[in-house]
């Protein structure tokens, strides 16, 4: 079909030539010398096919069973199809030493291929559609082993139109509840239910199976030309940020802490360098008044650094000042009246804080001269709060993982619940975004901290 539809394109192409121009109302003067011998131009075209099929083929869109999303596939095409134009204009400048014969009919090639070859892969998508409504190429599937994840893939797949799942076969039998993988029979019932449902694929999800019984299992399924998969078991420790890489014939499978790892921290770092000095300009004229508020309200610096840590890494925190200048000798004697649990201290209504310094705190208006941190590389934008030196000595193991990114100016935790979560919580929460972290998530937690002030629960 991909072929008839790209040759088409080119018989299209060629044939509308002399009659029409690229853009409508447009006219350019047509000259016959324009286009090659019919002949010709029908043998570029048979190389230039095969060409693109073979990108097609090593880009994996002849599969006979195609797992990726329709979406992704089509946006596949367009990038494939589009590079397959320009290497037939490096070609013909590279090699022949001119541009193409005409370059209105390559534009309407690269056109006419883009509509014809989408059009027929939603055609196929639809007929394998309409017959799946039908169970007709359905895929029957059995699991051997019922576990959590073992529930997890099955809700999956049990929505997807492709799969018709039987069922788990289990060292024992037993009953299940609505909604979960059922258990219809025993390891010992394998050959019973491949014969009796005609069993395509198998997926092992039994992590309490010895080496024996799993070879076993997979032994059966290649005598009976039966397609396997397994859950791998460190996948019951992590199930995010996994990669699989082959070292010689050896498969190695990396669990990476943060989908930030390579260059996601490259993206995230000109993200964070831009925005915050666009924001720097633009707070510039509040900077000013916060700057001879702050003068005129109490004595002492308008800029109060904090020094905060990160992995090995002491620095300074900026932010507008809101206690008193002796704060920090005055914080020894009201330990005792710490209302967080954990490494952290927080008074709600702290007797350090300046009457302005309320005002600003709950704004979070303080908190701006932080993004000169982010813009001279100490922070983030967004990741986990960052803590003092003797705070963080009281980490304990667990609490570390929060390392994996730089601070933030604001987070997860931030917009959940502020100064009121407990220490444990945030950490929690922080371990959520760095596992999940992506770039739309930025995005968001940045716009929704814009509207946390309003809500009255600033620290």
């Amino acid at each position: 079909m991909d072929f008839i539809a790209i040759m088409a394109a080119f018989l299209l192409a060629y044939t509308i030539r002399p009659f029409t121009d690229l853009i409508p109302g447009v006219q350019y003067v047509f000259q016959p010398t324009l286009l090659p011998p019919f002949m010709e131009y029908l043998r570029f075209a048979l190389v230039a096919t095969t060409g693109l099929l073979v990108l097609f083929i090593f880009s994996g869109l002849y599969s006979m069973k195609l797992t990726e999303p329709l979406r992704r596939m089509l946006i596949k095409i367009v990038f494939l199809v589009s590079a397959w134009v320009m290497f037939i204009i490096a070609y013909y400048f590279l090699i022949v030493h001119a541009l193409f014969f005409s370059r209105i009919t390559l534009a309407h090639i690269w056109l006419f291929s883009l509509f014809f070859v989408l059009s027929g892969r939603f055609f196929v998508y639809f007929i394998q559609s309409f017959l799946l409504r039908f169970g007709i190429g359905q895929r029957r599937l059995l699991f051997i082993g019922a576990d959590a994840l073992a529930d997890d893939v099955y809700s999956y797949l049990k929505n997807d139109r492709r799969y018709k799942v039987i069922g788990a076969l289990s060292n024992k039998r037993e009953s299940r509840r609505a909604g979960t993988l059922q258990v219809v029979g025993t390891l010992e019932d394998l050959e019973l239910f491949v014969k009796k449902y005609d069993i395509e694929e198998i997926i092992q999800a039994e992590g309490r199976a010895g080496d024996s019984a799993s070879m076993d299992i997979l032994g059966f399924c290649r005598a009976n030309q039966i397609q396997y998969h397994f859950i791998p078991d460190l996948l019951r420790l992590q199930r995010t940020n996994v990669e699989t890489e082959m070292v010689g014939d050896i498969p190695l499978i990396s669990l990476k802490q943060t989908p930030l790892d390579g260059w996601g921290r490259v993206y995230k770092r000109a993200f964070d360098t831009t925005i915050s000095f666009l924001l720097i300009l633009i707070f510039t004229p509040l900077w000013l008044v916060v700057s001879l508020l702050i003068t005129f309200d109490s004595p002492g610096p308008v800029i109060y650094k904090s020094r905060r840590k990160y992995r090995n890494h002491v620095f300074n925190m900026y932010k507008f000042r809101t206690m008193r200048a002796d704060a920090d000798r005055l914080k020894a004697s009201l330990t005792e009246q710490n209302e967080r649990s954990g490494p952290l201290f927080k008074i709600k209504n702290d007797p350090r804080v300046t009457r302005l310094g309320k005002f600003l705190r709950k704004t979070s208006i303080d908190e701006l001269p932080q993004l000169f941190n982010v813009l001279f590389g100490d922070m983030s934008l967004v990741g986990p709060r960052p803590h003092l030196p003797e705070e963080v000595e009281q980490y304990q193991k667990h609490h570390r993982q929060v390392f994996a990114i730089k601070p933030g100016v604001t987070g997860l935790a931030q917009i959940s619940g502020r100064s009121d979560l407990d220490f444990e919580d945030e950490v929690k929460l922080d371990i959520y975004y760095i596992e999940n972290w992506s770039p739309w998530m930025d995005v968001k937690l940045i716009l929704k901290s814009a509207f946390v002030p309003f809500r009255g629960d600033g620290c």
